[in-house]
């Protein structure tokens, strides 16, 4: 029984333009594809300004050095407690556990809770980081219009090509995620697990002037205009030229790519559905906010009601050949991050309930239909042979 994969990245098709980088010698931080790529990736986003960058951790941390760069006086961050570890990892490169603030998590869209009530009670002249989790994207223009006095960045690394808008203020059309006025920054990631990949690889966009000319300082050395004499305290995160020819060809071929994962996407619902999984309540796919477009990453799905421990749900589909990934951990879990907690334990059984039902599942651009079946017999044989 041949494994299945968690994710194997399409990327044989798209080696032309990587290949002519080698031959041309420009491998590393200089050449062509380099701006061909960032005009690009503006040109798709609709966004004023793109930094590409050596991967998406990097580019996350930009963010916090943009919003201390932009907002010096702001010292609480808001960030969510079921979130990739790399999104707390990076906030603590700039600022201290103390001025961190776990946000409360909703189990229905596995997102932060953006109830109004909610965000109501966030301390004022904050900040707050975005996490469109598993590519479900959170509607910023809907919380600037609540809380303007708070400044958003959003990581994207997860939510890249998902849209959001406001449907009850304006007639603006969506807007990719990251790319609104109402955010200050984002950041993306090209890891091989992402729709575009360049191995690693990520990027960051602002529409903001000043905070694209420090972060261009500083993601590059912070080189002056004399070379060898450096102005601020700055740092190497910059993309090679061979990464950014792949992901230029991916970019122009970005259409045919979102087709290939929405049809993954529209299979699984398709075979959940003749196993009557969703309509038995059994398995819940999360709920998108209004105004919102997901973004097909990764297919991720809750078994309601699973009691068995994230070790134990992952051995049984390894033993089929399976390769799941659990949802994100609550943060305190975390040896290092150990202190972090919800405000109250109602929050926290919320983020371990969600860790514990919400499996991540193969989700390949080139999965037959023959192993997305196989993957959604295992979940239905799970479900009912532990009686869940």
């Amino acid at each position: 029984m041949n494994r299945i994969n968690i994710y194997n990245p399409n990327i044989a098709a798209y080696t032309k333009s990587a290949i002519n980088a080698i031959e041309s010698g420009w491998i590393s931080n200089h050449g062509k594809y380099i701006g061909l790529a960032t005009e690009k990736l503006k040109e798709i986003m609709k966004c004023k300004h793109a930094i590409l960058m050596a991967n998406g951790t990097c580019a996350t941390h930009c963010l916090f050095i943009a919003l201390k760069h932009a907002h010096p006086a702001i010292t609480k961050i808001y960030v969510p407690n079921n979130a990739y570890v790399a999104a707390w990892n990076a906030s603590l490169m700039e600022y201290s556990e103390c001025q961190l603030s776990v946000m409360r998590m909703d189990a229905s869209t596995w997102n932060i809770c953006t109830d109004e009530d909610y965000i109501a009670t966030l301390e004022p002249n904050s900040a707050m980081l975005i996490v469109h989790n598993v590519g479900n994207v959170i509607n910023v223009p809907r919380l600037k219009r609540l809380r303007p006095d708070i400044v958003f960045v959003e990581d994207n690394c997860e939510g890249f090509l998902g849209k959001y808008g406001d449907p009850f203020h304006g007639d603006t059309p969506p807007q990719y995620s990251g790319t609104s006025d109402a955010t200050l920054c984002a950041s993306v990631s090209f890891y091989g697990n992402k729709i575009i990949t360049t191995g690693e690889g990520g990027a960051f966009f602002t529409n903001d002037d000043a905070v694209y000319e420090h972060i261009s300082r500083v993601y590059s050395q912070g080189m002056s205009a004399k070379r060898y004499v450096h102005e601020v305290h700055a740092y190497n995160y910059r993309m090679t030229n061979v990464q950014a020819a792949f992901l230029y060809d991916q970019l122009c071929d970005l259409d045919a790519i979102i087709a290939q994962k929405t049809q993954v996407f529209e299979t699984y619902v398709a075979l959940l559905n003749e196993h009557d999984l969703i309509r038995s309540g059994r398995v819940r796919l999360y709920e998108k906010e209004a105004g919102t477009q997901s973004t097909h990453w990764i297919f991720a799905l809750r078994i309601v009601g699973n009691t068995k421990t994230v070790d134990e749900t992952a051995a049984f589909f390894d033993a089929n050949g399976i390769d799941v990934r659990p949802f994100f951990y609550p943060i305190h879990a975390h040896a290092h991050l150990s202190g972090l907690h919800g405000d109250n334990d109602a929050d926290n059984a919320v983020s371990v309930r969600m860790n514990q039902e919400i499996i991540m599942v193969p989700s390949s651009p080139g999965m037959t239909l023959d192993e997305q079946r196989r993957v959604i017999d295992a979940v239905y044989t799970f479900i009912y042979a532990n009686d869940i």
